[in-house]
């Protein structure tokens, strides 16, 4: 289930551009970097590299594109990457004591040190790194006391949120509180409240920030309220598959409907195949997506042959495989890719067509593969 769920992670990305498969970084000085952590009441990640390091290229190339961490990075921090040969960088290598690189810097909005690493590491431990930093800059504890001693007023509240919410922690509760204490939600101030906190759609912060679209949207842009739409919607179908809780994810395609009609039929059909994914129900799944690739995908070969891996790797139905072999054929008829090639050759195999699978995988040699054999499939 694993590959299943990861597969569908990485179509996430493709297809819905939650957060570009991987970190965005923050295009900007390093004083622009701080007043937009203050603005957002986030933390800064500082990646220092230089053009020449080999480690700081391969955490660009395989970490900071991770899906996983891009989506915890983005929602967590402002991200900047900073040459420390080039521009501002000779000047905070000498502020921050830059000496080897990567290094992994972690400041909060004034510029001063949180936490920080030397090194390149995969992506497990980058998460975990984050996740000491925020730990590092928690600050809910004090609100905590406070809030034990009966301190409610409304600037402590959302003062409180914000703690909770930038240190990882249940914040819907408290920030409920907080939104029960306003008359009128169209002050800036109000709007980014609902904006940041509205990250379930089975919640009334996300039916108030539907309520508040245009206005959002004259603050933030039509894109980046979509985005946030689709990433609160995901949410709620994780809880439906977590607790295994249906009404869920038929919430979920309904708050969708609501707050984006026009996408509201591609949604519920992603909706679908992501609880199938969940699941664990491989059939459901293949079905679901084999609609969403005729009307929506019929000419990404990415996306094709990603659905295609994914039945590749759970199950070995023969009717469920002829359909991903369709796929997987498509892609290569698309984009003629070694990598498709044995996608494709490993299926045919799968389906016991062992002379056309070694044709496939013939060609896909051909085209500059090293391995002669097709991928492990686990069995």
């Amino acid at each position: 289930m694993k590959q299943l769920l990861t597969g569908l992670l990485i179509l996430v990305s493709l297809q819905w551009a939650f957060a570009d498969s991987g970190i965005q970084f923050f295009k900007g000085t390093m004083a622009e970097a701080q007043a937009l952590a203050a603005k957002e009441h986030k933390i800064i990640f500082m990646d220092a590299y230089t053009s020449w390091c080999g480690p700081c290229k391969r955490m660009a190339k395989d970490v900071f594109s991770d899906a996983e961490v891009g989506k915890f990075f983005n929602k967590h921090f402002i991200n900047i990457k900073v040459d420390m040969e080039k521009g501002e960088g000779p000047r905070l290598a000498g502020k921050y004591r830059v000496n080897s690189y990567p290094t992994l810097l972690f400041l909060d909005e004034k510029g001063e040190v949180v936490h920080a690493a030397k090194g390149g590491r995969p992506a497990d431990q980058f998460l975990g790194l984050g996740k000491v930093a925020l730990s590092k800059n928690d600050k809910s504890g004090e609100y905590a006391q406070q809030y034990e001693e009966g301190k409610r007023d409304p600037d402590f509240l959302r003062a409180y949120a914000y703690a909770l919410l930038n240190s990882a922690k249940p914040n819907l509760k408290i920030a409920n509180e907080y939104i029960r204490t306003q008359d009128d939600f169209s002050s800036k101030e109000n709007l980014e409240f609902l904006f940041d906190f509205a990250n379930e759609a089975d919640s009334k912060i996300f039916e108030l920030a539907v309520e508040n679209k245009e206005a959002i949207i004259q603050l933030k842009s039509a894109e980046t309220f979509k985005e946030k739409l689709k990433s609160a919607c995901n949410e709620t179908i994780n809880k439906a598959i977590e607790y295994k809780v249906a009404d869920l994810l038929d919430e979920a395609k309904l708050k969708m409907k609501t707050a984006d009609p026009k996408y509201a039929k591609e949604y519920a059909l992603y909706a679908d195949i992501k609880y199938a994914a969940g699941t664990e129900d491989i059939t459901a799944f293949t079905k679901l997506s084999d609609k969403y690739l005729k009307k929506y995908a019929k000419k990404d070969a990415q996306t094709l042959h990603q659905y295609a891996r994914s039945v590749l790797m759970q199950t070995n139905d023969a009717k469920l495989l002829e359909t991903a072999e369709k796929w997987a054929s498509q892609a290569t008829s698309i984009d003629y890719k070694a990598e498709y090639l044995r996608t494709h050759s490993a299926i045919l195999e799968k389906l016991g067509r062992a002379e056309e699978a070694q044709k496939v995988n013939a060609k896909a040699n051909e085209l500059g593969g090293k391995q002669s054999k097709t991928p492990a499939l686990g069995h």
